[in-house]
C-alpha cells in the first residue's frame, strides 16, 4: 500500500505526461487495449465512488449558503460554455456537424472529479470543489441529455433515456453511495478511505482514457485539416473555460481560495464520462473530441493553477 501512495505522490503533479503517454499507448495498440473498453462502465463507477468519499450533504449545504461561487461555475459549465462550443463548432464546421456535437458534449459534461486535485495543489476551496463535483454530478443525468437535445437535437437522434439511465449508473449512484457511507462511518474515516483510494482512481482513469481513444483510431489514420482543427479548438475550449471562470471571479471579487477554484472548475470536464458515453450513443466523429481533451484538460489546468499561484504570492508578498 505504501507503494501505491508514492505512486500517487509521484504521479499528480505527472498527469499530463501520463495522459499522453496512455493515448499514445491506445492509439499504438488498439486491438489490445480496446479489450478493456467493456469494463470502462465499471471503472467509471469505481473512480467517481472513490473520488466522492469524504464529501457529505452538510458540506454541500454549508457551501450553498454562499451561493454564487457555485452559480457562477454551474451558469459558466452548462451555459456559456456549450453556447461558445456550439457557436464555434457551427462556424467551423458546416459540414461536419458530428464535430460541433463532439465540442457540445464536452462543454455539457459535469465537472471533473480531478479539478480538487488542482484545487489542493493551487490553495483553493477543497469544500466548494467537492459541493461544486457532487451538485454537477448529482444534476448530470437531467443538464447533460437536456443540454444536448436543446442545442444539437438536429444534429443526430439522441437517446435521452439511455444517457440518464448510463450517468445514473456512472456518475450518480457511485457518488450517492459514498455519502451514505459518509454519514454513516463519520467523514474522517472516509476521507482516509478516499486516501488510500486514491492511487487506484488515477489509475482507472489512465485505463479510461486508454481504452476511449482506441475508437478514434480510424479517425486518425486519416487525419485531415479539419480533425486539426478539432483539435485546436480542444485545447481553446479549455484554454476559455479558464478565461471565462477566472474574469468572472475577479468581477465578483471572490477570495483567492474561491477564485482559484471557480477557475478550474469552468474549465475541468469528466471528459470520461463524455467520451464513454459516445462511444455508446454516437459515432466515431463524437468520440474524438473527448477522448483526446483529458491531455489539454489537465495541461492547461497545472499552467493556470502556476499562474495564479504567482500572481497571488506577488499580491502577499509585494516587492519592496
Amino acid at each position: 500500500m505504501k507503494f501505491m501512495q508514492r505512486f500517487d505522490a509521484w504521479a499528480s503533479p505527472r498527469m499530463p505526461l501520463l495522459i499522453f503517454s496512455v493515448l499514445m499507448v491506445g492509439l499504438l495498440f488498439p486491438n489490445q487495449i480496446g479489450l478493456l473498453c467493456p469494463y470502462v462502465t465499471a471503472m467509471m463507477m469505481f473512480q467517481t465512488f472513490a473520488n466522492s468519499l469524504g464529501s457529505g450533504l452538510p458540506d454541500l449545504l454549508r457551501v450553498l449558503s454562499h451561493p454564487k461561487p457555485v452559480l457562477t461555475t454551474l451558469i459558466t459549465l452548462h451555459v456559456l460554455m456549450p453556447l461558445l462550443a456550439l457557436g464555434i463548432g457551427s462556424l467551423c464546421f458546416p459540414d461536419q456537424p458530428l464535430y460541433t456535437l463532439s465540442l457540445v458534449l464536452i462543454e455539457a459534461s459535469p465537472a471533473a472529479v480531478s479539478s480538487l486535485m488542482w484545487a489542493v495543489i493551487g490553495g483553493g476551496s477543497v469544500e466548494l470543489c467537492l459541493s461544486i463535483i457532487l451538485l454537477d454530478t448529482v444534476l448530470s443525468p437531467i443538464v447533460l441529455p437536456l443540454t444536448l437535445r436543446l442545442l444539437c437535437g438536429s444534429i443526430v437522434a439522441l437517446d435521452s433515456a439511455g444517457m440518464i439511465h448510463d450517468l445514473l449508473i456512472m456518475v450518480v449512484i457511485p457518488a450517492a453511495l459514498a455519502m451514505v457511507l459518509c454519514r454513516v462511518l463519520g467523514k474522517e474515516t472516509c476521507t482516509r478511505g478516499q486516501k488510500t483510494l486514491r492511487p487506484f482512481s488515477k489509475l482507472s482513469l489512465l485505463c479510461i482514457v486508454m481504452a476511449n481513444i482506441t475508437r478514434c483510431v480510424p479517425l486518425l489514420c486519416g487525419l485531415n485539416a479539419q480533425l486539426w482543427i478539432l483539435i485546436f479548438l480542444t485545447v481553446f475550449m479549455r484554454v476559455a473555460g479558464l478565461v471565462v471562470g477566472y474574469l468572472l471571479s475577479r468581477l465578483f471579487r471572490f477570495a483567492y481560495p474561491e477564485e482559484m477554484t471557480v477557475t478550474v472548475n469552468s474549465s475541468m470536464r469528466n471528459n470520461a464520462a463524455g467520451a464513454t458515453l459516445a462511444a455508446q450513443y454516437f459515432p466515431a466523429e463524437v468520440v474524438f473530441s473527448p477522448s483526446i481533451s483529458p491531455l489539454f484538460s489537465q495541461l492547461t489546468s497545472s499552467l493556470a493553477v502556476r499562474a495564479l499561484q504567482k500572481r497571488q504570492q506577488k499580491i502577499d508578498h509585494p516587492a519592496s
